[in-house]
């Protein structure tokens, strides 16, 4: 059957050498659909990106941003030693007002300068602002300030409980301006609505705020803090519109950088190893074109890169050049040697394409099985990764040997064995002479790494991306500790009828849960702030009571009730539409706490779960919010993972299974497959890394490029032992010719990877680090370990020799 194949891929060799030109005409029309669409490409790095559509996730989150808004918040804090005084207040309006009249998208913001100030006068409840009318004097700033420090509503939202840092919190708009038809009074109007609530298809056709709107936003304000800055105030700026715009920012800029400097690594290998001009331009030809049909792709279906698809280009430019690189090795050896190069096509495609389909299929098994994954980036890096690197296969298989065929070449004479001729003799000596010791070695390192494995830190924080020194990672940081958090997790509770929130039981269970979750701690986090509709009835109720603090509570009359919020409704005051729609049927609890890890944030999503259905049993409860978003999509990440290593496993046992047309075999080559994987466990504990949404991805994407050189040695080593009968010479043929291409595309592939670590983000270059450092312990398994096993395989009779069979 190999015979009959390999003879095959030597006749369609032979008819590219009679055909090129037509070749490469169709392979050009073939790319030239998705070439017209790379400059449609997009960048998302909002966190709902990272869910499918129809995710029941995302639609929970989905209705409450239609029902209440967007929940997600810009904080600009200034810190001081003298906030209230004339002179830092004067400032604090001044950049109010620049940032209310400067920054798109808007709608709402506040600080100290317009706060709700609630208060009663006689029997009249007033909500005007809190420095409305600013103040002329230090003796009114003192009021100010006492009012300011009195209030349970302030502290950790607007002003830190030292009294030394004030906040300006910045809300977007829910939906995108574009292509919108809603009114002016629409946008004003939010949850307060006339009409009954919408169902989830009502705003179908409504886009939410898009990452380029987004992008706007954080850009406008820190245009207008960096002026303030340059006068003296010290400003930081926070919240997740701005982490994400700092990341999306740094993907673009990792992006571009270590794509050139993978370029220059495979330009600089491909002429050392060639010395030939058209050696280093042809594949590149090759590899732009499939990187680009991938991004047309992609552009075309509407898919924008994301975080963990930024690794694509990177990831198409390393794999595609290990296939020309064998085309060429093959190709150049036979044609310096015979002077023919119709003849050198061909035999290259007979010695060496069924060899290069086979790993160039496994590799796509191996990112593809990353299609189904339930986080929709990583959907996408498959989907798109293994149809790039099929688009790479299929030029590589017609492209690049057709410029070879229309290209002048002369044949440069071979003066005797190079340095990487004699570097291939000695290590085919390891192997024959020390296959026990590199079998058992390699039994005792893959059984530390199992065992160190458990001791990896699973993790997902996206702030911890950045470097330590960023200002944006600083800034949280601060704002996490001065004003307990600046992150949320949301609490809708439907009683399915209305006026249900007018229900003083309902109230106070809601009061009795918000002041407990205040009290919330565990080993990673607490909870800095609760704010819900508990607190404004509170704060009502206080000021038609002539402010006095023992009236701090919830009123035990239904009617009470219902007229204190109706008197807060017609005060002149929005604030109650943030947290109950307009039926008081529905109610928004708002859980603040700070930036914290996704996988250690499940301890305190669960304990709010956990008391809010238990509170509220009788009533619908949906939690949501940026903090379940993030917790959702690492458990799906792991999930996923999961089943896309045992897809890829299986997959691509079988698929060796098949090439080498047995069992036994099969899964004999999975082991030089499986080893560098498992060892690169180790190195994340040595180092030490954490498993986070990158280096998830490694296992697949390590597997399916592991394969590759497998699949070279073990198919040249059967075709010499078959010839031969010996392992020894078998070793040595496969060392001398697809050995030496093995060396260098696992080179570049591996200096490729490496280029990750020039990135800004800690997550790309720890992948990178470690994805370059398992496809070098890949080489060493295929050059060690692969053909210690086989010498074993042989002494067995498990394969059939010429002279046997």
């Amino acid at each position: 059957m190999y015979k009959n194949l390999e003879e095959l891929m030597r006749r369609y060799g032979a008819w590219i050498a009679d055909n090129p030109k037509k070749v490469i005409l169709f392979a050009l029309l073939l790319m030239l659909p998705f070439l017209v669409h790379v400059p449609q490409i997009k960048f998302d790095t909002s966190n709902e990106g990272f869910f499918h559509p129809e995710d029941p996730i995302l639609l929970d989150y989905n209705k409450f941003r239609e029902q209440f808004g967007r929940d997600e918040r810009i904080a600009v804090a200034i810190e001081d030693d003298n906030i209230f005084s004339l002179k830092f207040l004067q400032e604090l309006k001044n950049l109010h007002e620049d940032l209310e009249n400067g920054v798109p998208h808007l709608n709402d913001i506040t600080s100290l300068y317009n706060v709700r100030n609630t208060r009663g006068k006689g029997d009249e409840l007033l909500t005007d602002d809190l420095l409305d009318p600013f103040p002329s004097s230090e003796e009114e700033v003192q009021a100010i300030k006492k009012r300011a420090l009195e209030s349970h509503f302030y502290k950790d939202l607007f002003i830190s409980r030292d009294g030394k840092m004030t906040t300006i919190v910045l809300e977007t708009d829910a939906y995108s301006q574009k292509n919108s038809n809603k009114s002016n009074e629409d946008d004003l109007s939010g949850g307060f609505e006339d009409e009954a609530p919408k169902d989830k298809t009502s705003n179908a056709k409504r886009e939410f705020l898009t990452d380029e709107e987004n992008a706007e936003v954080v850009n406008a304000v820190n245009k207008i803090v960096q002026k303030y800055k340059d006068k003296g105030l010290k400003i930081y700026v926070a919240g997740s519109p701005s982490v994400l715009h700092g990341l999306k920012q740094q993907m673009q800029a990792d992006m571009q950088k270590f794509t050139r400097v993978t370029f220059l690594i495979i330009i600089v290998f491909l002429f050392l190893m060639f010395r030939r001009i058209s050696a280093v331009v042809y594949p590149l030809i090759v590899i732009i074109l499939s990187l680009l049909a991938t991004i047309g792709l992609m552009a075309w279906t509407g898919v924008p890169f994301k975080l963990p698809t930024q690794i694509v280009p990177s990831l198409l430019l390393a794999v595609g050049v290990g296939a020309s690189v064998h085309v060429l090795s093959i190709f150049f050896d036979r044609f310096n040697e015979r002077g023919d190069k119709k003849e050198a096509i061909a035999y290259t495609m007979g010695h060496s394409g069924l060899a290069i389909a086979m790993t160039s299929i496994t590799t796509a098994i191996g990112v593809g099985s990353f299609a189904g994954s339930e986080v929709l980036p990583i959907s996408d890096l498959g989907t798109f990764a293994s149809f790039g690197v099929l688009a790479s296969l299929l030029l590589t298989l017609t492209l690049l040997p057709a410029l070879l065929s229309v290209t002048k070449l002369k044949p440069k004479v071979k003066k005797g064995p190079d340095a990487l001729d004699r570097l291939m003799k000695k290590l085919a000596y390891i192997p024959v002479r020390f296959y026990k010791q590199i079998i058992a070695i390699s039994a005792i390192l893959v059984t530390i790494a199992l065992f160190a494995a458990s001791t990896i830190e699973l993790s997902h924080n996206v702030l911890k991306w950045f470097q330590p020194t960023n200002p944006l990672r600083i800034a949280t940081q601060i704002i996490d500790d001065k004003l307990n958090g600046t992150v949320t997790i949301e609490a809708v509770v439907d009683t399915q009828k209305v006026n249900g929130w007018q229900d003083p039981t309902l109230l106070k269970k809601l009061n009795d849960l918000s002041s407990e979750l205040e009290t919330y701690k565990d080993p990673y986090t607490h909870i800095g702030k609760v704010v819900s509709l508990a607190t404004i009835v509170k704060e009502t109720n206080k000021a038609l009571h002539s402010n006095d603090e023992k009236f701090y509570t919830i009123p035990k009359e239904k009617d009470l009730v219902a007229q204190e919020l109706l008197l807060f409704e017609n005060s002149g005051s929005d604030d109650l539409e943030d947290v109950v729609d307009s039926q008081f049927s529905k109610s928004r609890t708002t859980i603040k706490l700070p930036w914290i890890d996704a996988v250690k944030a499940r301890m305190v999503q669960d304990h709010i779960t956990k008391r809010f259905n238990e509170t509220f049993s009788e009533q619908k409860v949906t939690i949501t919010g940026i903090i379940p978003l993030l917790v959702n999509t690492f458990d799906n990440a792991i999930r996923s993972s999961v089943k896309s290593y045992l897809i890829a496993f299986v997959l691509i046992t079988l698929m060796m299974m098949l090439i080498f047309r047995s069992i036994r075999l099969g899964l004999l080559s999975m082991i030089p497959n499986l080893t560098p994987i498992i060892l690169g466990l180790l190195i994340m504990v040595i180092k030490p890394i954490p498993l986070d949404m990158f280096t998830l991805l490694i296992g697949s994407i390590a597997i399916g490029l592991a394969v590759d050189d497998t699949i070279h040695f073990m198919h040249n080593f059967m075709r010499y032992y078959y010839e031969s009968g010996s392992s020894k010479e078998a070793i040595e043929h496969t060392f001398f010719t697809t050995g030496k291409a093995m060396v260098i595309t696992s080179a570049v592939l591996s200096l490729g990877f490496f280029a990750y670590t020039m990135a800004q983000m800690i997550s790309v270059q720890n992948f990178g680090f470690l994805t370059g450092s398992v496809i070098l312990l890949a080489l060493l398994a295929d050059l060690l370990l692969a053909p210690a096993l086989m010498i074993v395989v042989a002494k067995k009779g498990w394969i059939k020799t010429k002279n046997k069979g």
